[in-house]
């Protein structure tokens, strides 16, 4: 995972909760991921390629959330990620969305 460089102390120590709850979650920190700002909104994220959600934090506020975004259109629905909340719920959350894009699309 690679963790941008030239953020704010505030976009860093975001950065910092977003690792501790990763962890937490028992995500493998390990593999192709990104930890950076998107300028555009000012959430602050992780995404690691080996799961189907990104875990994110929003412009003033340090609640986690995760998105999942659709492949092939880029609609996204996100959850706020609660303690007592497992990796195994996060994943399930998103096999239950990609369910039911592929089967709204048989419609």
């Amino acid at each position: 995972m690679e963790i941008k460089s030239n953020l704010c102390s505030n976009v860093t120590r975001k950065i910092g909760l977003l690792i501790t709850q990763a962890s937490v979650l028992g995500m493998d920190l390990s593999g192709f991921g990104v930890a950076d700002e998107n300028t555009t909104s000012g959430n602050v994220y992780l995404w690691l390629e080996d799961y189907p959600f990104t875990l994110y934090i929003g412009l003033g506020s340090d609640r986690i959330y995760a998105c999942w975004s659709n492949p092939d259109n880029g609609d996204e629905e996100v959850i706020e990620v609660t303690s007592g909340m497992g990796l195994d719920y996060l994943i399930q959350w998103c096999d239950e969305l990609d369910y039911d894009y592929i089967n709204q699309e048989e419609v």
